[in-house]
């Protein structure tokens, strides 16, 4: 067993999968969602406490996890009623995984400062499929002291790590990953509708280009799921949404041009809007369907 004790907040799609992942590796974790109901899967696994609130899980652990969905939750997760910063001392880290806005990301590394803690912005890039596996990628910024020392859990977690600098560093190199990848949803939705349109097996796409210029992850990933219409969520169409938000307010605040993001991020605007939210991304595809009332 791993003597390293460790507190995970946040068990959504990612979180219940990392979760697995450190269980699997034999860390002891102490769990907690707000809603309780997505704990349930966790209480088979032995080495995993289920804790009640956030403070409880500062009380209990020195390093703290977070896997949340938007800026706010962590907000009110650290600082808020029977949050973290209640029971928070000179030995708490948190290492927050979350895809968050990176002025917020600085401001709340500098509130927790006072009380002695640490925060590691450290969001993620994968998927809930390479989490279980351990091979994310990884944006890491906070004081390069402490990421050395949850050196060990960014290694259990990703197949690589890479260390940008000072706090909210890690949340703008998410942001240039999101631009990359949230964008290549909309133009993979649209290559598929145009070989639909002319008859060509867009099943054999990815393997036809796969040693040309257009071979990806995302080409052999994403594709095949929205060729053959799986929407099954590895992360909501919601959530493509609010970090394409997240680029459009960071790009306004430095006066640079997002032209491309600016329009992925009206379609998602129009897809959310039409009750697909909790869809997977690879729905954008409905927007290039005659058939689709949307």
């Amino acid at each position: 067993m791993n003597n390293l004790g460790l507190g995970f907040i946040g068990i959504g799609i990612m979180g219940l999968s990392l979760v697995r992942r450190l269980c699997y590796l034999d860390y002891k974790v102490g769990a907690y969602d707000k809603n309780f109901e997505k704990l349930e899967p966790l209480k088979k696994i032995s080495n995993i406490k289920l804790n009640q609130n956030a403070s409880e899980i500062s009380k209990n652990n020195d390093i703290i996890i977070l896997c949340l969905d938007k800026t706010e939750s962590v907000k009110e997760v650290v600082f808020g009623k029977d949050g973290i910063v209640n029971n928070a001392n000179n030995n708490t880290i948190i290492l927050d995984l979350s895809t968050t806005l990176a002025n917020e990301t600085i401001e709340f590394a500098n509130q927790l400062k006072k009380t002695g803690a640490s925060w590691i912005d450290a969001p993620v890039s994968g998927g809930p499929d390479k989490a279980l596996k351990g091979n994310l990628a990884i944006m890491v910024g906070g004081d390069e002291k402490v990421v050395e020392t949850v050196k060990p859990i960014l290694e259990a977690i990703s197949s690589k790590f890479t260390y940008f600098g000072e706090s909210g560093s890690g949340q703008i190199a998410k942001m240039i990953n999101q631009i990359i990848v949230l964008n290549n949803y909309a133009i993979l939705a649209e290559a598929a509708s145009f070989a639909q349109a002319w008859n060509i097996d867009a099943n054999k796409i990815p393997e036809a280009l796969s040693d040309g210029h257009a071979g990806s992850n995302l080409l052999n990933d994403l594709f095949p799921r929205i060729v053959n219409r799986d929407f099954v969520p590895k992360g909501y169409s919601s959530q493509i949404l609010k970090d394409l938000q997240m680029v459009s307010k960071l790009a306004n605040a430095k006066n640079t041009p997002t032209p491309m993001s600016s329009l992925t991020k009206q379609l998602f605007t129009i897809l959310v809007n039409s009750s697909q939210e909790k869809l997977d991304g690879t729905s954008i595809v409905k927007l290039f369907d005659s058939k689709e009332n949307i």
